[in-house]
């Protein structure tokens, strides 16, 4: 962990550097040395469809980028802290340039997964659920 998965609006996939994005993300949350890189997970995707505003007259132009970390449970309350700001700072620099040209939102959450109820499994190198392929 982390899984970093960002979403955003439809109307900014032809002006949202995606890529640069999730780049800055992935290096962001690898410095900060609280994290495996076996662990690490970042991902994009723009919803199918969104409203955004309360405003009628603001129409489709309005866009939001919603990044949302799932983290492994048992950080202390001040690491989680740094790794919010931490995050939330380079994905503003990032984004800033894009809400400069048009209205657009972004926020950051962070969420701890239940370990009674996750599962994991998977062949990455280095994961606790990684097995070595059998000699035949």
């Amino acid at each position: 962990m982390p899984h970093i998965i960002v979403e955003y609006t439809p109307n900014l996939a032809e002006e949202l550097d995606v890529d640069t994005l999730l780049d800055i993300l992935h290096e962001t949350a690898l410095g900060l040395g609280v994290f495996p890189r076996w662990g690490t997970r970042t991902l994009a995707m723009p919803a199918t469809a969104a409203r955004v505003g309360d405003r009628p007259e603001a129409g489709p132009d309005n866009g939001h980028v919603q990044i949302r970390l799932t983290i492994a449970p048992g950080r202390p309350e001040e690491v989680r802290g740094r790794i919010a700001d931490e995050l939330f700072a380079a994905a503003e620099k990032h984004l800033e340039p894009l809400a400069a040209r048009r209205p657009v939102g972004f926020q950051l959450t962070i969420t701890e997964f239940d370990p009674t109820v996750t599962r994991t499994g998977g062949s990455i190198a280095g994961s606790p659920s990684h097995r070595p392929p059998l000699d035949v």
